[in-house]
Parts: C-alpha cells; structure tokens; sequence
C-alpha cells in the first residue's frame, strides 16, 4: 500500500510546533503582547503525555508565572463536547502541577495555583463561537455552580495561531487534490513557505513534518479495515447461529484482537467497548488463555 497521510497529521504537527521553546513563546506573546519580559525559559510546560493517540482533540499546556495556560486543537469536526474535554484536561493537568511541585492537598494552607486560561484552535471549515461556556452552551443554566469558558481561534492571521491555521487549511486543500500522500504534504509545505507561513519551522523541519504526516499504515486505516472485516464476519455468523447479538459480540471481539495485536492502546480498547479498565483487561487475560 503506497503511503498516506496519517489520519491524526494536524495533531502531531499542532505539539511538535509549541513544543519548541521559540514558538511557545511566540504563542504566549501573541495571547499576551503586554508581557514583553517574559522570556521562553519562563514558559515551563506541562503538556501530559498521550496514552491514546487517535483522539478528535490535542493538548498542550504551559506554566508561565502565574498563569497556566491550556490549549486544545480541535479537528475538522466540531462539538461543543470540547468543553468537557478541556475541564477534564484541567484537572489531570492541576494533579499533575501539584505532583510536580510537591504540593499537599490535604495542608490547611491555602495552595498557591497559577491562574488558568482556555484556547480552542480550531482548524475545521464550520462557523464557530469566539468564546465557549460550558455554564451557557454546554448546560444552558444561568444558575450552574461551575463554569468553563475558552476562546476559540478560527482565522487565518500573521500571528503563530494564524499561520498555524493557515498550514492545516491548505494542507486540507492538497489532501482535497492529491489525497493522504506524501505529495500533498510536500505540495502543502512548498506552499506555505512560499507565502511565509511557518517559514522558519518548515524550512528547518520539513523532513521531520514530512515523516509526521506520512505513515504506511495510521491507526485509524488499520482499525477501520480490521473492525470492518471481523463485523462483518461476526454478524454472518451470528446470523448462521441464529443469534441477534452477533454484531455486539462481533464488535467486542474485535477491540480485544485489536489490542492484542498491538493496534490499539488498552485504554482506548476498554473506552471502546464501555467497561472499565480492569473489566476490560480481565477478557484480555481470558482470551489470552483461550486455545488458538
């Protein structure tokens, strides 16, 4: 199978770009041009790592001072579910800051936690709020005792978030004209440096962008194509059986052989097939014990 285009491409591209220290502090200044002091040694990330990697939404967050700052990569499809997303995002992230600094949540002092703000990048072509609220969009209650809200980033401008959105638009448009190949990463690259998007970046990374957009065989192609054929086999022979419960069988089956064969993250497995973690890993341990 010739090469594609990873599925997952704008949300690799998304944390090696503000994962470098000079365009984190670009991405700082441009949401605070008011704070010329600060330098990208101030910048302290906290990004957590991804345990499952073909999400819809990317993460990335970053201490700088008194501020803790949260950013979410929205794809093509937009949810206000994002929102759920981020406040979820926020609490790994707070523990993970209290770890780090050797807080105690149970000291009768006060913790001193730096100030958190909400970015939504948003890279798809539907018309979206500049500013989300999980009390207002999300509940639709005046009256709830808790409330999240993000600014949302849509436009293509000069500044890094711009030009960012800018790379995944054309990239979309080579996708469009030359499908998930290496050609239209390359084309997509070409063009961007051509307007001065990402120029620096890309004139310095643009093999290692190249690999991050290509892949053999993504996750999700190989995921779509097994879960297709073992449904498939899985309802004609719970059809043979007589059994209307082939196809949720089937499907079971499916997550447990793909993460077996390495394909999928037990995580994403368990989430899947909506049990918990160890419900999940227990029918791991059971087939494994089943003879071949």
């Amino acid at each position: 199978m010739e090469p594609g285009v990873k599925r997952d491409f704008k949300n690799s591209v998304f944390i090696d770009l503000f994962e470098r220290d000079d365009y984190r502090l670009q991405l700082f200044q441009t949401l605070h041009p008011d704070m010329t002091d600060v330098l990208a040694s101030d910048i302290k990330p906290i990004t957590l790592k991804q345990v499952i990697t073909n999400h819809q939404y990317n993460d990335l967050a970053f201490v700088v001072r008194d501020k803790l700052m949260i950013f979410v990569e929205a794809q093509a499809t937009w949810s206000v579910n994002i929102l759920i997303r981020t406040l979820l995002y926020l609490a790994d992230t707070m523990q993970e800051y209290i770890h780090r600094n050797v807080y105690d949540i149970h000291d009768t002092r006060k913790l001193e936690l730096p100030f958190p703000e909400f970015y939504v990048i948003y890279t798809g072509a539907q018309t979206v709020p500049e500013i989300i609220s999980l009390r207002k969009d999300f509940f639709g209650r005046a009256d709830l005792p808790l409330e999240l809200e993000a600014r949302v980033f849509t436009a293509e401008t000069e500044d890094i978030i711009g030009q960012y959105i800018i790379f995944c638009h054309v990239l979309d448009r080579q996708v469009q004209l030359l499908g998930r190949t290496r050609e239209a990463a390359q084309e997509a690259i070409r063009i961007c440096k051509d307007r001065g998007v990402l120029i620096n970046y890309l004139n310095e990374q643009e093999k290692e962008v190249i690999d991050i957009m290509v892949t053999l065989f993504n996750q999700e192609y190989a995921i779509e194509q097994y879960a297709k054929a073992q449904s498939k086999l899985a309802l004609e022979t719970g059809r043979k059986e007589g059994r209307m419960e082939g196809r949720a069988e089937g499907a079971l089956d499916t997550l447990i052989q793909l993460v077996l064969d390495g394909i999928l993250p037990v995580q994403e497995g368990a989430r899947r097939a909506n049990k918990t973690l160890p419900e999940f890993e227990a029918l791991l341990q059971e087939r494994k014990r089943l003879p071949v």
